[in-house]
């Protein structure tokens, strides 16, 4: 028996049993992957992993109104040799494969078609002319174009296109069809009051609004006849106002569900910033959050219940399946993460399992596709060209590490792993560096599930750990090392503010150590990740809290996600005030003044003060180590102000490479 029986028994859906109740969901790069062979390689790990069924996301129903994004495709387009390859990777390791069928509507990305989207109604794709809909973001396709609203002919033609690529899917031997029902897209934007005008047959009332997406359902399966299994993904909630509710939801699934062999339960509207946040939600969010969608739907139906979102570790996926809440869990962000999370499960290695973030680096809508990919595996999208750097050493080497934060450990349990000795100096008595703050903020628990397997990582090789052992150059020169990695990090910058030094100040390291010891209100100095994450913490205490920022922008190193999912959080805290381009000129024993933009000043009470301003590198105790060896190599805070995305490819490529 493993520890997650109820996680690993098998499941029957439609005409086909899975392994497992760990589904690989599907997840679109838009181009962060290098080439085919690494995108195949990816995939390959997926299945080689243990998922009992992986999901290839966004195959388009044509190749012309369709598309998700530019150079996107279907099953007639230019990819059909890449998706025969995934279909046989996938299959070469046991798992079932299921194809996501999409049709984007008002949303398409039809730039080299030179067509025109279709959408429920006509209008005008501009921010300007977009018939009272709010929340219209820059990452939107607003190209001036004309969505033309489809008539009935054009409705039978999409159905056409579903029932065709759907068929082709089952010819080329997958074994499950998703419709993609979720996120805003055609079917969904028909389900929605939030986006159906419509004053006819097929807008207005329930009945009238389900008409259309119905249609789409009874002709695929009227093409792939009984015995093919067919999936759904559909959005238990918009998280826009106007938007499908979970009544509407649960209505039309028992309205299909003889029709249908399972429905993944998910959220949010994708091009829409906030309402994007839960489609994949940072780790701002709590995990689980689309399991209250997904139980409602499970007492009413009796087809297969799957939810995906903020699951990170198999202790809660088994729970939520064992208490029926759903019958299986789908993993995106997760298994990019870490690939074999479903064989460390099964195999009692669960504290092996790499942690996702949540930080959705991976995703490149995020970060507008610079993101250096997976924030804790580097080898993502580069495993073949890193098949090398996993090999044991040819010569073993003497490696001392100085400083035990993420990029430290990482450096430290890569280059051990090859076979080096290595010696690991931490001047604290705990691991962790700055990520240490985790272990008293429960809104970072991602953070926290990260810092526990790096240090579980450390103490599992075979490396010498020194805690409580400040290095310095003399200490390890007398070492007579062969590579030396420093990794020292950084301190907080201190801001030149009359007042500074007062007692009812603390910088944002020491405010995370004693949040408890802050007064019923307080003021931050500064509104970067660091500030509005110890906001939201007081903010949940009961604390009163205004942040101070110079500049126009919150969050300001954060990808497009986080600053939205940032956003909507402070958008419902009452106790919550903003003063943004404003500079702090005092801190008093009471409060702070301060001045804004136009040159009004204000005095602001407040019973302590945190400032969070910037993190300065130790550079020069880092550059102190340089001249022992030929190649000393400096990684994490100590070169610049680091996430822990950064950290973690440094620190894995210092050891890698060694």
């Amino acid at each position: 028996m493993n520890d997650y029986p109820n996680l690993f028994k098998p499941l029957r859906v439609g005409k086909i049993i899975l392994r497992n109740r760990i589904f690989a969901a599907p997840v679109s790069k838009y181009g962060l992957l290098p080439s085919p062979a690494e995108e195949l390689e990816t995939l390959a790990a997926k299945a080689r992993g243990g998922a009992g069924l992986v999901i290839l996301g966004s195959c388009a129903v044509d190749d012309g109104q369709s598309l998700i994004f530019k150079g996107a495709s279907s099953l007639d387009g230019y990819k059909l040799p890449l998706y025969n390859e995934e279909l046989s990777i996938i299959h070469q390791y046991g798992a079932k494969a299921s194809l996501q069928l999409l049709h984007c509507g008002l949303w398409a990305d039809v730039r080299d078609t030179g067509a025109n989207p279709v959408g429920p109604y006509t209008f005008e794709r501009t921010p300007g002319d977009f018939q009272g809909i709010k929340g219209i973001e820059n990452n939107c396709i607003m190209d001036g174009r004309t969505v033309i609203g489809i008539d009935e002919a054009k409705m039978n033609q999409i159905c056409d296109d579903y029932a065709r690529a759907a068929v082709k899917a089952k010819k080329l031997g997958f074994d499950v069809c998703m419709l993609h029902f979720a996120h805003g897209w055609l079917p969904a934007q028909f389900l929605s009051p939030f986006f159906n005008r419509r004053t006819d047959e097929y807008g207005g009332s329930f009945e009238n609004r389900i008409r259309f997406p119905m249609m789409i359902v009874e002709r695929v399966r009227e093409a792939v006849g009984p015995d093919f299994t067919l999936d759904m993904r559909i959005s238990g909630k918009e998280w826009v106002e106007g938007g499908i509710d979970i009544e509407d939801v649960v209505n039309f699934v028992r309205r299909i569900e003889d029709k249908i062999d399972m429905v993944h339960v998910s959220s949010g509207v994708d091009k829409l910033l906030g309402p994007t946040t839960y489609v994949e939600s940072p780790s701002l969010y709590p995990h689980l959050i689309n399991v209250p969608f997904a139980q409602k739907v499970k007492e009413a139906v009796s087809i297969p219940v799957i939810t995906v979102a903020g699951i990170t570790m198999p202790d809660e996926a088994e729970k939520i399946i064992a208490e029926g809440k759903v019958d299986a869990i789908a993993l995106g962000r997760a298994l990019i993460a870490d690939p074999q999370w479903p064989d460390k499960a099964r195999t009692g290695r669960a504290k092996e399992i790499v942690p996702c973030l949540r930080c959705c680096s991976c995703y490149g809508v995020a970060t507008d596709n610079i993101s250096q990919g997976c924030a804790v595996n580097p080898r993502s999208g580069r495993e073949l060209r890193l098949s090398t750097e996993i090999t044991p050493t040819p010569k073993v080497k003497k490696v001392v590490v100085v400083g035990g934060g993420p990029a430290g450990m990482k450096a430290a349990v890569t280059a051990a792993g090859r076979g080096h000795q290595v010696t690991l100096f931490e001047k604290e008595k705990e691991l962790g560096g700055l990520i240490r703050i985790s272990d008293y903020d429960s809104n970072k628990i991602d953070m926290h599930n990260y810092k526990n397997y790096l240090v579980n990582q450390v103490l599992d090789s075979d490396i010498n750990l020194k805690l409580g052992s400040e290095a310095t150059p003399e200490m390890v020169k007398a070492m007579e090392p062969d590579e030396i990695f420093v990794a020292v990090g950084s301190e907080p910058v201190k801001p030149r503010i009359p007042g500074i030094d007062r007692a009812n100040v603390m910088d944002i390291l020491k405010a995370h150590y004693h949040d408890r010891e802050l007064g019923k209100k307080v003021v931050i100095i500064g509104a970067g990740s660091s500030g509005c994450e110890l906001a939201l913490t007081l903010l949940k205490a009961g604390r009163e809290v205004v942040i101070i920022e110079q500049t126009d922008e919150i969050a300001s190193s954060g990808n497009n996600l986080y600053k939205g999912a940032l956003e909507e959080l402070f958008s419902r805290e009452k106790h919550l005030t903003c003063l943004m381009e404003t500079s702090c000129m005092e801190i008093t024993a009471n409060g702070v003044k301060v001045k804004n933009k136009c040159g009004s000043e204000e005095t602001i009470a407040a019973d302590n003060v945190v400032y969070s301003v910037g993190m300065r590198p130790l550079r020069d105790l880092a550059e102190s180590f340089y001249g022992i060896v030929y190649d000393v190599k400096m990684v994490g805070d100590c070169m610049g102000a680091r996430r822990i995305n950064e950290a973690t490819h440094e620190g894995y490529f210092a050891g890698a490479v060694v």
